[in-house]
């Protein structure tokens, strides 16, 4: 009872983090979520891991998440495979896409990719998996839409580099979690990076 008790508190408090984060990114100005993603998509191009990737999974940017339109179009431009999530009943697949004409508007309103797309899988792939989410904290904990998409994804992937890129007024310095909650590799806003031990 107690387990339950602590779980339910949980979802409250994330429900609740939740809603005032996406509130707080929601008023940030166009030009501020434009210039704060530039310096993300710096520190993302220069990350090792995103150098050595033949393959970026990555999400199309949505109500004031980082902007990740540079990032997919120079991933294009170095030749490498892009694929974006698309949201089918209760699971999240990844489809290979080439251009712009190739997503339309789906789950939420969120750009996704045509039925012509190709599903790709990260374990067929030398990947680097680029993440958003609500919020995070200091511990690398992650709170997501709700929907648990990421976390049962990569739960069934082992061995992919996880970056989550996010603004610093998404960072927390701890915020509540469950073990089976999914941990990005590093996390990465405009103002540094926080790293895995």
């Amino acid at each position: 009872m107690e387990v339950l008790q602590i779980l339910v508190k949980n979802m409250a408090k994330k429900s609740d983090i939740r809603r005032k984060t996406i509130q707080k990114r929601l008023l940030m100005s166009e030009k501020e979520v434009l210039e704060k993603s530039r310096i993300i998509t710096k520190m993302v191009l220069g990350l090792q891991e995103y150098q050595h990737a033949d393959a970026i999974f990555c999400y199309v940017d949505f109500r004031n998440e980082v902007r990740t339109r540079e990032i997919i179009e120079e991933s294009w431009s170095r030749k490498k495979t892009v694929a974006v999530p698309k949201v089918e009943g209760d699971v999240m697949k990844f489809y290979h896409f080439q251009q712009w004409a190739d997503l339309k508007e789906g789950y939420m309103g969120i750009l996704e990719p045509e039925e012509a797309c190709e599903e790709i899988s990260p374990e067929n792939e030398n990947c680097l998996m680029i993440m958003p989410g609500v919020a995070f904290d200091e511990k690398r904990n992650r709170i997501g839409y709700g929907g648990g998409y990421y976390d049962k994804y990569l739960s069934q992937m082992d061995g992919i580099y996880k970056a989550a890129i996010a603004f610093e007024n998404q960072i927390y310095q701890e915020l509540p979690c469950e073990e089976y909650d999914l941990k990005p590799n590093i996390i990465l806003t405009e103002k540094r990076s926080i790293i895995g031990e």
